[in-house]
């Protein structure tokens, strides 16, 4: 991490990481629920985490964990340490080369650690759960492989956005690599090992005596709502000159810190601690908008065309889906206003604006029902 766009790069993709949480999923089948039994019931557990973002630079991490939801997680340089404990809502970060240390207070907490998406023990758990009550869906075998010179056994998953594979050993069922694709994102988890015993003090909030605390983040950890989406893309125009993400993943993240970085570089400054902060507090308000793209369920279809198109652009369509339970669609406009619309009426990409300027006169099958968020 050797400048503070870098640092900020790394922060960002941590940040909307731990807000979007690691959603791995799994269906069953008897050998498959053997192997990701020990998910289910372990109390604490170590292993290394690899965490690749398209257009950002891959980062690998030492973790803990202990129940109910504490983490501990140092980058292989030993420059950062994030630990975190959900109940008492704070993570702390300590950077061991300035000796500074920033605390995020996290509010809307689940009271149930099962509940947590950001406790993905938890999350397996409740996926594993989930499979074993709805066995409809199966597990793809990928038979018997060499890795690195071991045999392994795999089971590949796919389903709900999420391509997940996980490999074991045959002999004692253990899960020694598990890896979820979600969009841009790729998780994997190697050198698993689940009940071992961790010192306390691993997983203590204090801050050394040493270390200056130089600032608080603040994230909340509620189901992000669709106002947050669109708060996304006010934050996003107002600070890159009126425009519009290329996407609603963790591409965007990266983007926005390259896009920031661009224009500092532009004008010829240089970024300070305070600005730092403030711009990772701007991410995790942006994060909101992406988790809840990332948690609609697959059968809201959503689609997003906003790229190119400028804020404010009140003709052209750049986000729908179908909320649970409904029958229409949920447009939104480059000026954020919205209209919904029956699934005959929805657009066909890019080419059929006149169109749409009649759906937005209230003709061809709108609902009526349109409101204004500028």
């Amino acid at each position: 991490m050797k400048s503070p766009f870098t640092k900020l790069a790394t922060a960002a993709v941590i940040a909307i990481a731990v807000l979007i949480g690691i959603n791995l999923t799994g269906r069953s089948g008897v050998a498959f629920a053997d192997i990701v039994q020990p998910f289910l019931t372990a109390r604490t557990a170590t292993f290394t985490m690899t965490m690749e973002v398209q257009g950002a630079p891959t980062q690998t991490f030492d973790c803990m964990y202990a129940e109910p939801i504490r983490m501990r997680q140092a980058t292989t340089d030993g420059s950062a340490v994030v630990i975190s404990d959900l109940l008492q809502g704070k993570v702390v970060t300590l950077i061991a080369a300035q000796k500074q240390a920033v605390v995020m207070e996290i509010t809307n907490v689940s009271d149930d650690p099962s509940e947590s998406q950001f406790n993905m023990f938890g999350q397996i758990r409740t996926h594993i759960q989930e499979a074993q009550e709805a066995p409809g869906d199966s597990v793809t075998s990928l038979g018997e492989q060499q890795i690195e010179g071991r045999t392994v056994i795999g089971y590949r998953v796919q389903k709900s956005g999420v391509d997940l594979t996980i490999w074991a050993d045959p002999r004692t069922q253990l899960p020694v690599e598990l890896k979820s694709v979600t969009g841009p994102t790729t998780f994997t988890m190697t050198e698993i090992v689940f009940d071992i015993d961790l010192d306390e003090s691993l997983f203590d909030l204090t801050i050394p005596a040493d270390y200056d605390q130089v600032g608080t983040l603040h994230m909340d950890a509620a189901k992000p709502t669709e106002e947050e989406l669109l708060d996304m893309f006010r934050l996003w125009a107002e600070h890159t000159g009126g425009r519009l993400p290329s996407s609603v993943d963790m591409n965007a993240t990266m983007e926005f810190v390259m896009a920031q970085q661009t224009k500092m570089m532009q004008t010829g400054q240089e970024p300070s601690q305070e600005t730092m902060l403030q711009m990772q507090q701007t991410i995790m308000d942006m994060g909101r908008g992406i988790t809840f793209v990332q948690q609609l369920p697959a059968d809201s279809d959503w689609h997003y065309a906003g790229k190119d198109v400028t804020f404010g652009d009140a003709e052209t369509p750049i986000f729908w889906y179908r909320p649970e339970g409904a029958e229409t669609y949920r447009i939104i406009y480059g000026d954020l206003s919205i209209v919904d619309v029956a699934r005959g009426d929805l657009p066909k990409l890019f080419n059929q604006r006149a169109r749409w300027n009649r759906l937005r006169s209230g003709k061809a099958g709108a609902t009526g029902r349109k409101t204004h968020r500028l």
